[in-house]
């Protein structure tokens, strides 16, 4: 068996399972990642592993600790299923040297993976998953042990960490007025959010209620990513009680969706907007603002506004994380949901980004869409949209250089090209971004976990960005 077929990524490595993620593959990359740890230098290692709810990531977070134990590399292996962020949390807390997630995140239930965390929490840098994928061996040593291994809840202190960012008395007085309707709907997808949020607000006087709490292997017959067409019972139950927001995670709970008091979607980049105008108008906070390249440019608008540092990073919340350790950032925020928050960890936190919603609508009095009506008029309506396109086997980098020599056309006389970006990953080309100026993009991006390409546009209007996709499509398939 070659190495080939294992690729680790962006935050590790995801793979449809029994094809390529088994047990066997899972022994390789934990003796590489073994070996790897062992090589950074001599002194005793400790490495905390997690798992989500998914087929073979209990076993496989055992069999992971096992083969680092027999490493000599003493292991702290949760005694349940939990979050990624709470995997991240402990990693950082208790100054683990990694952190190990058994999860697929947002993919569906025939993909499993593992997430690799360094000791502040986020993902690991780009050198040392390259120095764990040269470590990759066909040849297994099969030396396994429980020596080293020792287990733990990690939640507890995960919970009173918490405590330190919200505002939970804000939380606690807005549901004490009965002028107020401290009512939220949660569908944590068969995920592995499973009821903590429940669990937090109603201790804070909220009513809240959970849809799909339970950990389910195949998530309830739905992809566990919170985007609008999975998400359609939490709309239909938010909208049919007076709920004044829903809440989604996704597979890991690492990512967050919000949906508006009437059932309405509200998109990642709403939701975007809406939490830099909490972090900033209603927490007072400052700091850097980071994002990745398909994020909505109203971001950056707020920044200048606001006077504070301004980063547009690559796809990949490494990216992300690799700014936020150099400054002082506000948050970084990723086109999928995934938002890092100050004060917590350069790392995604569905959890927290839904509590810092509830801590919003306490703190201002005002629903959300009076709030996005507010943000409206500061830096205008948002018009953006993105498209999934199958690839199946064709060549996307080919298809990519090939959007490069074909410029957009003469479809968009009226759009002038002030800048054309290209992004990489490991010197192979992974994207293309054509910005004509006043928030108008198009950008085509192969996905890092599957065979697709991705087509992202934002304009003025809904006619500019339905042109730009269209042009998109025309590249793509020319």
């Amino acid at each position: 068996m070659s190495k080939n077929n294992i690729k680790l990524g962006t935050d590790g490595w995801r793979a449809l399972v029994g094809d390529v993620f088994n047990e066997h593959n899972v022994q390789r990359i934990a003796e590489a990642f073994a070996k790897h740890l062992n090589s950074r230098s001599s002194s005793e290692h400790t490495v905390a592993v997690g798992y989500d709810g998914r087929v073979d990531s209990k076993r496989s977070a055992e069999l992971f600790s096992h083969i680092l134990s027999a490493n000599n590399i003493h292991v702290i292996l949760s005694d349940r299923i939990i979050p990624t962020p709470v995997l991240s949390y402990t990693t950082k807390h208790l100054n683990c040297s990694a952190g190990i997630m058994i999860t697929a995140s947002h993919n569906p239930s025939t993909y499993n993976g593992i997430k690799f965390k360094a000791t502040y929490g986020g993902p690991l840098t780009g050198e040392e998953t390259k120095h764990i994928s040269q470590l990759l061996s066909d040849d297994l040593e099969n030396k396994q042990n429980d020596a080293f291994i020792v287990k733990k809840n990690f939640l507890d202190d995960y919970l009173t960490h918490i405590n330190t960012m919200i505002d939970f008395n804000s939380l606690k007085s807005f549901a004490a007025d009965p002028r107020n309707t401290a009512s939220v709907i949660i569908d944590s997808m068969g995920g592995a959010g499973q009821t903590i949020l429940e669990d937090i607000l109603v201790q804070h006087g909220w009513r809240a209620q959970t849809i799909f709490g339970s950990p389910e292997q195949n998530f309830y017959d739905r992809n566990p990513e919170p985007i609008e067409k999975n998400v359609e019972p939490l709309k239909y139950n938010v909208s049919v009680t007076d709920s004044i927001l829903g809440i989604a995670t996704d597979g890991d709970a690492d990512r967050c969706a919000v949906v508006f008091p009437d059932g309405r979607w509200m998109s990642v980049q709403q939701t975007i907007l809406i939490l830099q105008w909490h972090l900033y108008h209603y927490k007072k906070m400052k700091g850097a603002v980071v994002k990745s390249v398909p994020v909505t440019d109203k971001v950056r608008l707020f920044a200048e506004k606001w006077n504070l540092p301004f980063y547009d990073v690559n796809v990949g919340y490494k990216n992300i994380t690799d700014i936020m350790l150099k400054t002082d950032f506000l948050f970084g925020v990723e086109e999928s949901g995934g938002f890092g928050i100050q004060g917590h960890l350069p790392e995604r936190d569905g959890i927290v980004s839904g509590l810092l919603f509830c801590e919003l609508l306490a703190k201002s009095g005002k629903s959300l869409y009076e709030i996005w009506d507010e943000i409206k008029m500061e830096v205008g309506d948002l018009f953006y949209k993105r498209i999934d396109l199958e690839m199946g086997d064709r060549d996307r980098v080919e298809i990519l250089h090939r959007c490069e020599l074909f410029h957009p056309s003469k479809n968009l006389e009226e759009f002038f090209v002030h800048r054309t970006r290209k992004l990489y990953d490991d010197d192979v080309l992974t994207g293309i971004k054509f910005s004509f100026g006043d928030s108008r993009w198009l950008l085509i991006r192969s996905s890092h976990t599957e065979p697709m390409i991705r087509i992202y546009a934002e304009g003025r209007s809904e006619d500019e960005v339905e042109r730009l996709l269209r042009e998109g499509r025309r590249l793509v398939q020319y």
